[in-house]
């Protein structure tokens, strides 16, 4: 562990699939984490997701906006995360208002007791881009959502690019795909598209696979947090847009591999249904050049090793 015991990170969310990966990761670093979450309903926050260290960091378990003394967090912090989310894409189709509340309300509570100089990292999302008729998806790509959760995450990041400028505020958006991993939801309608095609395997349902061409890029929750920490090292001024891509695979080609590190298990091929057509982002590549230029080299953990992890982790749960 390195010596970081002066350095204080506040982590909005951080009881969730991916903030506790993040809390994790700064706290092994040396860090002092406040994490910070009301663990609402279908957030994906859980004490549990951080029982390994929630005896030795400060965990306020209270939605943002009940958080009196959250303007004294954010002033004695060097860094804050925002991983407030709610991941729902199917779910926010019939229930806009609550995404509205978890993706884009939840985020003022926090931007609004952002001091001039603080620095900020947000986690964005793949699908503020929407469905681009480009075939690289870069920073520069318009953004133009075709489901509730991504006009909802754009229009937080949104809030954060206008007082970046207007408060002085040093932000990152980090946007990414589809992440994998330990902690992630195993039970109900929405766990991600690698967590669902595990839960169906180990159930031994035959999973469906829509169409033999269609691609995703996935990103190891672990690989997320790293970035993160050193995204969190790097000066930076004003606001600044960054993707990570993860690792680039063909749907057919994944299942294939999980039928194989599972150990059984089967798939058929179909036509994507009419309500997935509506809102599928296509195949277009995620690009992260970008990332690469600020931090060199991405992390990223072997494919295979990162989703036996999670296999195990399903196994575990189920």
């Amino acid at each position: 562990m390195d010596n970081h015991s002066d350095q204080i990170v506040l982590i909005a969310g951080g009881a969730g699939f991916l903030g506790s990966h993040i809390a994790k990761r700064f706290f092994y670093e040396g860090y002092k984490v406040i994490v910070v979450d009301g663990m609402l309903d279908g957030s994906g926050g859980n004490e549990k997701n951080l029982h390994s260290i929630q005896n030795d960091i400060r965990f306020i378990k209270l939605d943002i906006c009940d958080v009196e003394s959250i303007a004294d967090l954010i002033r004695e912090s060097n860094v804050v995360v925002d991983c407030m989310a709610w991941t729902a894409h199917r779910k926010a189709l019939n229930d806009p208002i609550y995404d509205l509340r978890l993706n884009a309300e939840s985020h003022l509570h926090l931007l609004k007791y952002l001091h001039s100089g603080q620095k900020v990292i947000y986690l964005g999302s793949r699908s503020q881009y929407g469905i681009p008729d480009v075939s690289v998806i870069n920073e520069e790509t318009s953004m133009v959502p075709v489901d509730v959760q991504g006009i909802h995450k754009l229009a937080a990041e949104s809030y954060y690019r206008v007082y970046s400028r207007l408060r002085n505020l040093n932000v990152i958006s980090l946007r990414f795909p589809n992440c994998f991993g330990e902690n992630q939801p195993t039970q109900g309608e929405d766990v991600g598209l690698v967590g669902g095609f595990i839960r169906d395997l180990l159930d031994r349902k035959l999973v469906e696979v829509f169409g033999s061409r269609r691609r995703r890029a996935l990103v190891y929750a672990p690989d997320l947090a790293e970035v993160v920490l050193r995204l969190s090292r790097t000066p930076i001024s004003g606001f600044s847009a960054f993707n990570i891509k993860g690792k680039d695979i063909h749907i057919k080609s994944l299942v294939e591999l999980l039928i194989e590190l599972i150990g059984y298990g089967a798939y058929q091929l179909t036509s994507l249904p009419a309500d997935i057509t509506a809102i599928d982002v296509g195949n277009a590549v995620f690009d992260n050049t970008k990332l690469g230029e600020i931090i060199e080299e991405i992390p990223l953990t072997d494919l295979q090793e990162a989703l036996t992890v999670t296999i195990k982790y399903f196994k575990e749960k189920m």
